[in-house]
């Protein structure tokens, strides 16, 4: 049996304020990428909510990024909010083209739906296109995201891993934790062997800035890095990806969530020994953003 992964991550690497912090200080915005890739193994990317990258890009991000770094696409807004599932195979088709044109680069994609978005009211379109989307994976991993009480539900849970989609779990303000509801779910023969984690936080009135630590949430990372080493255990690979919001900034939070993590399960040495090192005495902070703290 493989090893299962532990790829974590956060929302984007195009944050300007960053720099000092995490970048070098006068790093060009072209080599952000390539810098991100050397103290994380994967990224959400927000920006295909907004339109797919062209093949062009993609092959680019491919090329300047390790061997096992992965990119999880986040569905396109025409598909999930401007169309709301009608009439949008086309769309859907576009997107699993590029999700596979990253080949071993791909990390599952998903599909998120705003709070108005219910099963009361899209309930049977919600579920015609599922069930059409799902023998059209081939391969394809796909998580699903949604913000409305009535599909946060066992039943719906139930109805994703039958046909081997993920619910994306989310802590966030406002949202109930569906760890227990997706976990009897994962119990169905067809589940994925994937969980994908979003920590989001207090995005509406929780920190503004991007650039320091100033909301910990101890607590909070606690129980995750518990839950994750027990999916770890199962053999169950877990995609996570950290927003500013729910610390002030992610990629500390990522260290203190891996700090805890190391307790029980160890990280595999990143980025891969054949990877070009970036010049680390232009960033020293890069020197212990996983290393041992004084």
């Amino acid at each position: 049996m493989p090893h299962p992964l532990i790829a974590i991550g956060v929302s984007s690497w195009n944050f300007d304020d960053w720099r000092g912090v995490f970048y070098p200080e006068k790093m060009a915005r072209a080599d952000y990428l390539a810098f991100y890739a050397s103290a994380f193994d994967t990224v959400e990317v927000n920006t295909s909510f907004y339109a797919l990258p062209k093949p062009a890009t993609l092959i680019n991000w491919v090329e300047n990024t390790p061997p096992g770094f992965t990119f999880a696409l986040k569905a396109p807004r025409q598909i999930t909010h401007e169309k709301r599932l009608h009439d949008c195979e086309s769309e859907t088709l576009a997107l699993l083209d590029a999700i596979r044109s990253l080949g071993e680069a791909a990390a599952p994609a998903f599909l998120q739906f705003p709070p108005d978005f219910t099963r009361q009211q899209f309930g049977r379109t919600l579920a015609s296109y599922l069930d059409w989307l799902a023998p059209r994976l081939d391969g394809v991993r796909m998580a699903v995201e949604v913000r409305a009480a009535d599909l946060m539900t066992p039943t719906f849970a139930t109805f994703l891993a039958e046909r081997g989609l993920a619910l994306v779990l989310v802590d966030r303000e406002g949202t109930p934790d569906l760890f227990d509801t997706w976990e009897e779910a994962r119990q169905q023969d067809a589940a994925p062997d994937f969980t994908f984690i979003r920590w989001i936080g207090d995005d509406r009135n929780g920190p503004k800035g991007d650039r320091e630590l100033v909301n910990p949430r101890h607590a909070d990372l606690v129980r995750w890095a518990a839950r994750i080493a027990g999916y770890h255990d199962h053999g169950l690979n877990v995609y996570g990806y950290m927003h500013n919001p729910y610390e002030g900034h992610s990629p500390e939070s990522v260290r203190r969530l891996w700090a805890l993590l190391a307790e029980s399960v160890p990280r595999p040495a990143w980025p891969p020994e054949d990877w070009p090192p970036h010049n680390a005495d232009e960033n020293p902070s890069q020197l212990t953003l996983f290393g041992t703290e004084s």
